[in-house]
């Protein structure tokens, strides 16, 4: 279990992702143990820390992970040209690396579509599920490509990510979801976390739905994986905070290496490019919201029906997650309610609690 403080703080996180059909899943952990606090409508026969939703984003951690790993092993250089993993990749520029990739400051934009093109015309309820390998290595052919010389800027891109998560696939020769389940979710022991659920998993799925409670397609991927493919359980993200947690404090395999390269600062967020209070590292935002506390790493994720997030700090080895069906980021007010609420500051408090 955890503190009791930590609990109510834990709890406080929740209410902000509450609303009309919506299940929200809370996690904490402290040390050698975790608890999980569950509100709304569960899915029958499902107990709250079995419950399957999607991570949207969280995703990106894994595959900044994966990328981690195939440094840590030699097979990739994170700072040569993309185009190098693959003879696919020849229209990538050669000024985008996988570390810029993995780190957002890359120069891509955040989809594939222009953005004023997506607020004329709505993407698709389900938006990247015909976004091919294909379409994408076409899509740079007309891309008015703009190199952003010595000086790195920072653009959060669903597309780099992708594209990231696709370079691997090409040079490994095999496809994304496989690779990144058997070099990575696998050897984590993470056996709910995965982009294709089994039968017994459709049955623990938290089915999602939009910020009025009405049921949205689950979203689904080909070349977009990399970004937001996964879904996952509170139980599953206690093991992988665990993880995390102990790779950090004394890596001891090379996928703890790379877990541990992972939450390395690369580009600071903060005044005059400062990493602090902020800092992108491989996947991981990295915060230090308090000067005198020690910094928390953090990830959140939304799909058009599901809001999740997952903030682990090192230091104190404590984590603490937040899984919903409620999709709060595709609802404009709902959307500016929860940004209101200040998630990162409440993690703080969490993490400050005793």
């Amino acid at each position: 279990m955890i503190s009791e403080q930590k609990a109510k703080r834990l709890q406080t996180m929740m209410s902000a992702y509450q609303g009309a059909r919506h299940t929200v899943v809370g996690l904490g952990v402290q040390g050698d143990a975790h608890a999980v606090f569950g509100a709304g409508e569960p899915v029958p026969g499902a107990p709250f820390e079995e419950m399957i939703f999607e991570i949207g984003s969280i995703t990106k951690v894994f595959t900044s992970i994966l990328l981690c790993l195939l440094v840590e092993e030699g097979r990739v250089d994170p700072t040569a040209p993309l185009s190098e993993m693959s003879d696919e990749l020849a229209e990538v520029p050669e000024w985008i690396t996988p570390e810029s990739l993995a780190s957002h400051t890359s120069g891509l934009p955040r989809i594939h579509v222009p953005i004023w093109k997506a607020l004329l015309k709505p993407l698709p309820k389900d938006p990247y599920s015909e976004f091919s390998r294909k379409d994408l290595l076409a899509w740079f052919q007309n891309w008015e490509r703009k190199s952003p010389g010595s000086k790195r800027r920072h653009a959060y891109s669903n597309l780099g990510t992708g594209l990231l998560g696709e370079a691997m696939a090409l040079r490994e020769g095999k496809p994304f979801e496989d690779l990144l389940s058997e070099e990575v979710l696998a050897p984590l022991g993470l056996n709910d976390t995965t982009a294709r659920l089994n039968q017994d998993q459709q049955g623990r799925f938290a089915h999602p739905r939009n910020a009025k409670g009405v049921d949205v397609l689950p979203w689904t991927f080909q070349a977009m994986a990399g970004a937001g493919c996964l879904r996952s359980t509170a139980r599953d993200l206690a093991r992988f905070a665990s993880r995390v947690i102990q790779a950090v404090q004394a890596p001891e395999t090379t996928l703890d290496r790379a877990i541990c390269r992972s939450t390395n600062p690369i580009f600071g967020m903060g005044p005059r490019g400062s990493r602090e209070p902020a800092a992108q590292c491989a996947g991981w935002i990295s915060m230090k919201l308090d000067k005198s506390e020690p910094r928390f790493l953090y990830h959140d994720g939304a799909t058009a029906g599901s809001t999740c997030a997952l903030y682990i700090c090192p230091d104190r080895a404590e984590a603490c997650a937040i899984l919903s069906n409620n999709g709060i980021e595709a609802n404009l007010w709902r959307s500016a309610k929860l940004s209101w609420s200040n998630q990162l500051l409440k993690a703080q408090d969490y993490f400050d609690a005793e």
